[in-house]
């Protein structure tokens, strides 16, 4: 005769018998039992199945028979509850036993039922001699298994557990378990409670922990939960100021992981100025911004300039702000090509923050883009070309050292930004060697941290500067470039199409230069005119005068290359523009000989005769050259 039972001395001692203590399948043996008894289940199915059945054979059968069914199958049902059937106290503490979870602290359950210490330790005894509970630690128990907790948890009607919902999440936060609550799990009691609000404050307050932990996509996920618990919170000014709370923070952590030309990020921003008319200004005042940043990444410079005009009539008693307006114009103006703008806007922001309200500054809606260190490494660009080297290298560690003391994502995001304007400033400087180290490292803090955008600008630019690298190969087979100029259209296609435009006229350049060299003169003059036409279309008119002189090299007609070349000496030298205005003089020199030699000599004047510019190196040369004819 077989007999089965629970542990316990049930058995006569008088009958003669042999005990087999079963132990719980383990978690493969679950999962073959499971897959035996329904093939069609998918992984998660069985995962969710195993879960409540604690390695229960009997247990899972009837789970694996039921599901699609909602709560503990009937055959189960009596058996598990006829365990619950005790002292009348012992209703009140499995009921709130069952809310608290499968694991339960001594400390949160004495907060959470009107019963002395004494009363609750008399229960858990009589739970734990019904097999109902274990101890699991110090002043710890859990339910033996997961199905007997949801039967308790049946127990209590739909008023009674969100009122023991609400009580769990109010001691969780009152710290009653002598640790630092688990927002996530405050935030679920919360929202069974029907405390939508408070449930929305707790996503916050997770999705804050998970971003200092730099979890990006669990900071992301809480918001999102965060902002479906106010789809049921009611209606007013302060649900409202909390929705434009969570999407800022949202907007911001997308805009890390996606880039600035995120339209998750712009759709956040542009419902947070829906809300404006009873938000706070400064709210609004913030959203603002992140929208100017939006539409400079995606180089809509009109709508921009925008943007910054509405902020800057908004500036009047909120100087703290001006040196972040300030970097937003400046980076506009760089972007149109309006060099001395541009500095002027830069130096006041940097300078600025030294005498702002730094806590106004530093606010928790004022990251990702901090004033002084943006600044910085656009006046990098600034100096860049204006070919003066040294101060770009300066500017671009400064911004670098700012960016070490910021949290995440702001830290890594604009490491990640440094390194890929560090990158276009080797590659102008032919130190290719360094550029290709730079984006290597820009990939890596891309794949750490879960920047998108910075992988496949990284990505780009590794393909850039193996095409230029090529080019200066001994060996060079013009057919070699095919490879490499597919490569680079295709990142680069790649980019444009998630709305990544700022400063992608130069890879435009890149590409030309490539099929110049690979004797495709006509594809070289379509892909310069995309650049062009993109800059026209945008206002983004910072590489035109690059752009004009590589076009110029297309053509076969002298007159047409002349109208480039002079095209873009001209732009060059109204936007202060140095280095192209150097590289331009070059090429006109190339053309017409001594005629273009003045223009070689007062741009290379402008330009510290100490720089490792190779184009000062060809200006001397030209210049020697001219010298000796006459």
């Amino acid at each position: 005769m077989v007999i089965t039972g629970r542990p316990g001395d049930w058995l006569p001692t008088e009958w003669p018998h042999t005990v087999f203590d079963l132990t719980p399948l383990t978690d493969e043996q679950t999962d073959t039992l499971i897959t035996e008894l329904d093939s069609g289940l998918k992984a998660d199915e069985r995962a969710a199945v195993a879960a409540r059945c604690d390695g229960v054979p009997f247990y899972i059968e009837q789970v694996v028979n039921g599901v699609g069914q909602t709560g503990v199958p009937e055959p189960l049902y009596e058996p598990l509850f006829a365990r619950l059937r005790a002292s009348p106290k012992v209703v009140p503490v499995v009921e709130a036993a069952a809310v608290i979870g499968r694991q339960l602290d001594r400390g949160l359950l004495n907060s959470v039922v009107d019963l002395s210490d004494d009363e609750v330790s008399d229960v858990i005894d009589e739970l734990e001699d019904a097999l109902v509970l274990e101890a699991w630690g110090t002043d710890t128990w859990r339910f033996r298994h997961e199905l007997l907790r949801e039967v308790a948890a049946e127990l209590a009607p739909p008023s009674v557990r969100r009122g023991l919902h609400a009580k769990v999440a109010d001691a969780l936060i009152g710290d009653v378990a002598g640790a630092d609550p688990d927002w996530q799990l405050v935030a679920g009691h919360y929202e069974r409670a029907h405390r939508f609000d408070e449930a929305a404050a707790a996503y916050q307050q997770a999705s804050n922990n998970a971003r200092l932990r730099g979890a990006l996509a669990e900071a992301l996920a809480c918001l999102t939960w965060g902002l479906a618990q106010l789809d049921r919170a009611t209606p007013g000014p302060d649900r409202d100021r909390r929705e434009t709370a969570l999407r800022m923070d949202r907007g911001f952590l997308t805009s890390a992981a996606e880039g600035y030309q995120s339209r998750e990020a712009a759709a956040d921003f542009e419902r947070c100025l829906r809300l404006g008319g009873t938000l706070r200004d400064d709210e609004l005042f913030a959203t603002l911004i992140a929208l100017g940043n939006y539409y400079q990444v995606r180089a809509d410079l009109r709508r921009a300039a925008q943007v910054i005009e509405s902020l800057s009539r908004g500036l009047e008693g909120r100087q703290w702000a001006r040196p972040k307006v300030d970097v937003l114009f400046g980076t506009m103006a760089y972007l149109r090509g309006d060099l001395n703008a541009a500095t002027s806007a830069l130096e006041a922001a940097t300078a600025g923050v030294a005498t702002a309200d730094q806590h106004k500054v530093d606010a928790e809606w004022l990251r990702v883009s901090e004033p002084i260190s943006s600044g910085c490494l656009h006046l990098a660009l600034v100096a860049l070309v204006r070919g003066d080297l040294t101060r770009a290298e300066a500017e671009l560690a400064r911004s670098a050292r700012l960016a070490e003391g910021f949290g995440f994502p702001e830290g890594p995001y604009m490491r990640a930004y440094i390194r890929s304007m560090e990158t276009w400033l080797r590659v102008e400087a032919g130190q290719l060697d360094r550029a290709a180290l730079v984006a290597a490292d820009m990939i890596n803090e891309g794949e750490r941290h879960g920047f998108d955008v910075w992988r496949a600008t990284g990505a780009l630019w590794q393909a850039a500067v193996g095409g230029l690298a090529a080019l200066e190969a001994d060996d060079l087979d013009p057919s070699d470039l095919g490879a490499h100029i597919a490569t680079i259209t295709a990142f680069l296609d790649n980019l444009r199409a998630i709305g990544v435009n700022i400063y992608t006229t130069v890879f435009d350049a890149v590409l030309g230069r490539l099929l110049i060299a690979a004797g495709q003169p006509e594809s070289a003059r379509e892909r310069l005119d995309t650049g062009l036409a993109l800059a026209q279309d945008t206002g983004m008119c910072f590489y035109d005068a690059e752009l004009l002189r590589l076009r110029g090299q297309t053509h076969a007609d002298p007159a047409a290359r002349q109208a480039d070349i002079t095209a873009a000496l001209e732009l060059a030298r109204r936007q202060g523009a140095t280095l192209f205005e150097l590289r331009a003089a070059l090429d006109d020199f190339e053309l017409r000989g001594e005629p273009a030699a003045a223009a070689i000599a007062q741009a290379a004047k402008s330009i510290p005769a100490n720089y490792a510019w190779p184009e000062l190196v060809r200006a001397k040369a030209a210049l020697a050259e001219q010298s000796q004819r006459i």
